[in-house]
């Protein structure tokens, strides 16, 4: 007995020894690129320590409560799925809200995060967040300056498709329809009912005055990167570049489209005939095909339809309004 005793005094004194030197647990780091925008401001910030992303957070949820649309994703990674469908959630408690746009980072996600007074609920919508593209600029000695994107987004070749995207919206999507449309409600045939941002008159709800996409609205904003200069072209871009630009029906690559020769400087653009989709089918791709490509402009007479870029082989190339829930394509521009 007097042998087991010693034996535990020791354990224990072995104990207290290895707990008084055991050094103070250390946070791990893992630093994490933050780009983000309030209200359409941009800012980046780098964190080292993951209290220093919680306290980011707090503040993002203070900026919601104050009135503000944040946004933000991390530059070090991008999304583990290729889900294409936004991902929803809405809470009144502030650290569920934290905890999902922990979940959402986790998954490199692009996340925007409101906040509705009326009901004390944080609104969150987090999407994929894509690599950012590679591509070559094409200058055509526009008046503006503006350069243009040789591929449509999402598109590797000049003569692919590419993503189609609704009008406001950053991702790709399975269904095209009113339902489904990030920025507005249908009734229950599908019809729209109200525009819950980028509205112009009150029969839609109400008006906010919104006529150009913010940055956190445009996918070719988002899927180059904030900061990066690119953007979905305007109403206003997309009639200079028909104005200075001679055009031609042909095909690439055994693709047919529509080729574009600058009359200033002799460079040239190819835009794909690649249709359009509603619903969940892809239309105007048989025969000829056509091409609609979104500006960044609303219609402010009717704005549940934004200006479009149209073309296909019988009829002149012109700027037109189309319905807001369609997917297009895409093609960037900015200035050099």
């Amino acid at each position: 007995m007097k042998h087991l005793f010693k034996l535990t005094v020791l354990l224990a004194a072995a104990t207290l020894v290895l707990t008084a030197c055991k050094p103070d647990p250390v946070e791990v780091l893992y630093e994490r690129n933050i780009i983000y925008t309030v209200d359409n401001n941009r800012y980046e910030v780098t964190l080292k320590t993951d209290a220093e992303f919680d306290a980011l957070l707090e503040r993002f949820c203070d900026y919601a409560e104050g009135g503000s649309t944040v946004t933000f994703y991390n530059a070090n990674r991008v999304s583990k799925s290729a889900a294409k469908e936004a991902t929803v959630f809405s809470t009144t408690s502030r650290e569920e809200m934290k905890a999902w746009m922990r979940r959402m980072e986790d998954d490199g996600k692009t996340v925007t995060v409101s906040y509705d007074p009326s009901s004390g609920t944080y609104h969150g919508e987090a999407y994929a967040t894509a690599p950012h593209p590679q591509t070559d600029w094409v200058d055509l000695g526009l008046p503006s300056g503006v350069l243009w994107a040789k591929c449509d987004l999402g598109a590797n070749a000049p003569e692919e498709y590419g993503n189609y995207y609704a009008w406001g919206e950053i991702s790709p999507k399975e269904v095209y329809n009113w339902n489904t449309y990030r920025y507005g409600t249908a009734d229950g045939e599908g019809n729209l009912l109200t525009l819950i941002k980028y509205n112009t008159h009150s029969d839609y709800g109400t008006p906010d005055s919104l006529t150009i996409l913010w940055a956190t609205d445009d996918a070719a904003t988002m899927a180059f990167g904030i900061g990066s200069g690119a953007r979905t072209p305007t109403k206003e871009e997309w009639q200079e570049l028909i104005d200075y630009s001679t055009v031609e029906w042909t095909t690439m690559n055994g693709v047919n489209g529509l080729k574009f020769t600058s009359i200033t400087n002799g460079n040239t653009l190819f835009f794909p005939a690649a249709g359009m989709r509603y619903g969940s089918e892809l239309h105007g791709v048989d025969g000829c095909g056509f091409g609609f490509y979104w500006s960044s402009s609303l219609d402010t007479n009717s704005p549940s339809d934004a200006w479009a870029f149209c073309f296909d082989a019988n009829n002149p190339v012109h700027v037109g309004k189309s319905n807001r829930r369609y997917g297009f394509t895409v093609r960037a521009v900015r200035l050099d």
